[in-house]
């Protein structure tokens, strides 16, 4: 017996969009984070944590968050305290988070409203 497996598909590539919105940079993340494609992310944040003013990563539109992103992100969120990741409701984001106890280290949210609600009210991100 033979099994035959068609849904591997290719991973893609990820774009980061940062964006001003209610005091905060969103850095808005699409496609995979992973080993291969977590340089672009790391210099992402690095530029926009000089800015001195909070940061949201949104992950609600990765497909896959592999272990590399989650150093990248526990080692910026070390740097600076005002660094929050939306996790979004895709299962395999989340899980991920939870898995490695990403909870530890960063402030997790599930929607971009519920991470700029604290950062709007005045209250700490973290």
């Amino acid at each position: 017996m033979t099994a035959r497996f068609s849904v591997f598909s290719a991973p893609t590539e990820l774009t980061v969009t940062v964006t001003a919105r209610d005091g905060v940079l969103v850095l808005t993340t699409v496609g995979d984070v992973d080993a291969a494609s977590v340089p672009a992310l790391g210099e992402a944040l690095v530029t926009a944590l000089a800015g001195g003013v909070p940061v949201i990563v949104d992950l609600s539109r990765v497909e896959f968050l592999g272990c590399a992103g989650i150093r990248v992100l526990c080692e910026a969120a070390e740097r600076a305290d005002s660094l929050t990741v939306v996790s979004g409701t895709a299962h395999g984001v989340r899980r991920c988070l939870e898995i490695t106890d990403a909870a530890l280290h960063l402030a997790i949210h599930e929607t971009l409203a519920e991470a700029i609600s604290p950062v709007r009210d005045g209250e700490s991100a973290t």
